[in-house]
């Protein structure tokens, strides 16, 4: 595992990264317009991808309404068919009292037309006893003529009675055994339509449940897409800011590399301004020994690995420290446990970063000289330990100081 070395490395990358927020220097015009272009492409990407989510949400926004009315249809159809299987349900009930009425009068007339059979029985049985001497024995045991005619007549009559409310129960038997019938048949129809309208129902319920789990589904596209709607169009605003920042850290830059050139020009420097020029001639911050690297560092006891974005160069405290060229400086700043920073910006997209100092006598925005004395190597607890920390950065990217300071 490769660990750093120090925390120079985060920083000086925290500040290349957001350069933007911290109002950084060390980026030349030039490139600060790259990331200008960079960040309006990327804002018209986000204004695209919020028109498509606008889109989106249109369509979710009528596929919602569509499945609305599909659910009021079914609740309506619901309830419709909720009402009729109450009403059909009633008919059918009512149904089954009328036969129940019926098979209770068909009881009865039976009840009737059993009675009248044994009342026609006793009769037959009397007629086939008497019958030969029956119209002779009425006569002659009538007390006169007319009695004996009134009661022949009599009898008569009352056969035939007998005989038409035989046929008149027979009659009305029948006319309830046919309406019974009829009515059966209007029950099992009731009873089938029930069923059919209680199965109609189930799938209607069926359908509700699944259309609600549509909507609920639309509904939950639809909230993401406003989310991350939002989120964009914050992400926009922010751009926005960006790109406003930009353009005027843009116009700041373009004024500092104005006067570095003027300054530069005004004191005929031999740099010029052109710090790559000076790879390999630049002199050293201070004089001392080199005691850690550029680069991965591998610990012989532990076997743990750790990265130097720049070298550290011994020194006792209070060495005075010197600008390597000239230019402006960009930040100062302090890390607690790592001491005090200085950057000093080049021009060109170049900076060279300056750590474990002390008595700092320049500001943020001051113009220094090659070979400008600007600090001092700070006091460590052990004496052994003072040193300065240096590195060298082209277009964000680390650099091996090395290479740039004059060979000794």
């Amino acid at each position: 595992m490769i660990y750093s070395r120090n925390l120079f490395f985060y920083i000086f990358s925290f500040i290349l990264l957001f350069s933007f927020l911290l109002g950084d220097n060390d980026k030349s015009s030039r490139e600060i317009q790259k990331d200008i272009d960079k960040r309006n492409h990327e804002l018209n990407n986000l204004r695209n991808e919020i028109k498509d989510i606008e889109k989106r949400l249109i369509n979710k926004n009528i596929e919602a309404t569509k499945s609305t009315e599909v659910l009021i249809d079914l609740t309506n159809k619901i309830s419709l068919t909720e009402k009729l299987i109450r009403s059909l349900s009633k008919e059918e009930k009512n149904i089954s009292n009328i036969v129940k009425n019926m098979d209770l009068k068909i009881d009865e007339m039976n009840v009737r037309i059993i009675k009248l059979q044994k009342q026609l029985t006793k009769r037959l049985q009397y007629l086939y006893v008497h019958g030969k001497h029956g119209t002779i024995e009425t006569i002659l045991t009538s007390d006169n003529w007319n009695s004996a005619i009134y009661k022949i007549k009599y009898l008569d009559v009352l056969s035939e009675y007998e005989k038409k409310l035989r046929q008149e129960i027979n009659k009305t038997i029948n006319s309830l055994e046919f309406n019974k019938i009829k009515r059966e048949k209007e029950w099992d129809l009731k009873n089938q339509l029930i069923k059919e309208k209680k199965l109609e129902g189930k799938k209607l319920e069926k359908d509700k449940k699944n259309r609600n789990e549509i909507l609920e589904s639309i509904n939950a596209d639809k909230k993401r897409l406003e989310k991350n709607r939002s989120k964009k169009t914050r992400l926009i605003t922010e751009m926005e800011k960006l790109i406003k920042k930009l353009y005027a850290d843009k116009k700041s830059m373009k004024k500092r590399e104005e006067e570095l050139v003027r300054i530069r020009s005004a004191q005929k420097l031999a740099t010029t301004g052109n710090f790559i020029k000076m790879k390999g001639k630049l002199p050293w911050p201070l004089q001392g020994k080199v005691i850690s690297n550029f680069g991965i560092i591998r610990n012989p006891e532990t076997g743990t690995e750790t990265e130097n974005v720049g070298i550290d160069i011994k020194a006792p405290s209070g060495t005075k420290v010197k600008s390597v060229l000239d230019g402006v400086v960009s930040t100062i700043t302090f890390i607690r446990g790592h001491g005090n920073i200085v950057i000093i910006d080049h021009g060109g997209g170049f900076s060279t970063v300056y750590a474990h100092i002390d008595k700092i006598n320049v500001t943020e925005n001051e113009y220094v000289q090659i070979g400008d004395e600007f600090a001092m190597v700070a006091s460590s607890v052990s004496s052994n330990a003072s040193k300065l920390h240096f590195e060298v950065w082209g277009n964000q990217k680390k650099l091996n100081p090395t290479n740039w300071l004059i060979n000794k």
